[in-house]
């Protein structure tokens, strides 16, 4: 598809979104309704005059008409208030700590990073968010002020801690937040004794999402790499280093698949596969949920991004998952399976997902653009959208 047609289409989807004929978009922008016919459909480019009357009548920005990519996550502007105490903390990481502090004991910190963790996995960012600027400032007088094997402990739970702010900043829309927290992140894991390796390598998956999510597979690609890098050396008494192998490994077989690498999509996940074989199911290191499940739920994801939609429903629509698993990664599951229902123009299935999905994590399914994108695909393909469509759309701000 040209730019053109891109540009048609887009407008075409945002004109039915709003519940508009082409008769009545042509008159509320005041352009020729031949003109919009002919651009919708592709075989005439739109003026600039012309996108700047259509983006008044539908009431976005003309940037919107000719952007094509997936829909990004849009800004939550009340949890960016919210945020801004924990964007100092991240800024202030280099001070001295503050003397007023007395940290609490360390199986004590330790249960409050493990909860922080899982409101941000079960996304409740409005109660997670409150938490972290305290947290951060507490963690950081214990890792400067404790000794020996207690100060590396508190080192790695400040990493682990400052991943709860990179979780927040890509789900409300603030990737700058996301990158200041996985550098402060990787700063912390440096210190964090044996463990360093592997929360080192964790880092560098979560920033290959962020690259994903642009597109930009050469540095997903060096990310994975430098992540390899970090645990080169280690085995299975280094802590976390299997799971951080395994889930470098789901990674490459997503980035595999979104260049069509079939082969090596096979490969990289059946590595994945036996690294979970000897993990088992484990939610909490490094909060990837990485197991066999998780790879099962891969195979579905890579499935998708390789065109198999009706292999990747047959998968995903049975896996079970375990007692307490992620919602995140449940919720992710179920919009994955919309997008393939999507695809193969069966809406009212992936309009079940989507509302599994909101069931299970709403924060998550309110904000992530793969959700926007199979809503806007729904809107865009059906001439009469029905009112549950309608209210979802709606719901997530479209």
């Amino acid at each position: 598809m040209d730019d053109g047609a891109r540009v048609g289409t887009r407008i075409a989807l945002l004109r039915k979104h709003r519940q508009l004929t082409q008769h009545g978009l042509a008159t509320l922008a005041n352009v020729s309704y031949s003109l919009l016919t002919k651009v919708e459909s592709g075989s005439r480019p739109a003026t600039e005059g012309f996108l700047a009357a259509c983006a008044r009548a539908l009431g976005v920005e003309v940037a919107v008409l000719l952007d094509d990519s997936l829909p990004e996550t849009t800004q939550d502007q009340r949890l960016g208030k919210m945020l801004s105490r924990v964007r100092t903390q991240l800024d202030l990481y280099d001070l001295e700590p503050d003397e007023s502090i007395t940290p609490r004991p360390l199986h004590v910190l330790r249960e409050a990073v493990r909860g922080a963790n899982i409101v941000g996995q079960a996304a409740r960012y409005e109660s997670m968010v409150p938490v972290l600027p305290g947290l951060y400032a507490e963690l950081h007088a214990a890792a400067n002020t404790w000794t020996g094997a207690d100060r590396a402990d508190a080192w790695g739970l400040l990493a682990e801690a400052y991943r709860c702010a990179h979780t927040v900043g890509i789900a409300a829309g603030y990737p700058d937040l996301s990158l200041t927290a996985l550098n402060r992140m990787d700063w912390a894991a440096g210190q964090a004794g044996d463990r360093a390796p592997a929360l080192r390598a964790a880092r560098e998956y979560l920033r290959v999402t962020a690259y994903l999510r642009k597109r930009d597979y050469e540095t997903c690609w060096n990310l994975n790499a430098a992540g390899r890098a970090h645990l080169e050396g280690t085995d299975a008494r280094t802590p976390g280093a299997l799971i951080a192998s395994g889930q470098l490994y789901l990674g490459a077989a997503v980035l595999a698949a979104r260049t069509g690498d079939a082969s090596t999509v096979r490969d990289y996940l059946d590595e994945a596969e036996r690294f979970a074989s000897r993990t088992g199911e484990d939610l909490e290191t490094f909060w990837f949920g990485f197991g066999p499940t998780n790879v099962a739920a891969h195979r579905v994801i890579t499935m998708i991004e390789l065109g198999d939609y009706s292999h990747a429903i047959h998968l995903g629509e049975f896996i079970q998952f375990p007692r307490g698993w992620l919602p995140t990664r449940i919720g992710h599951h179920h919009f994955d399976l919309a997008r393939a229902y999507q695809r193969l123009n069966l809406p009212d299935h992936a309009l079940r997902h989507l509302h599994t999905a909101r069931q299970v994590a709403p924060g998550q399914a309110r904000r992530h653009p793969h959700v926007r994108g199979v809503v806007m695909d729904l809107l865009s393909t059906s001439r009469h959208p029905s009112e549950a469509l309608t209210r979802y759309a709606a719901w997530i701000g479209l």
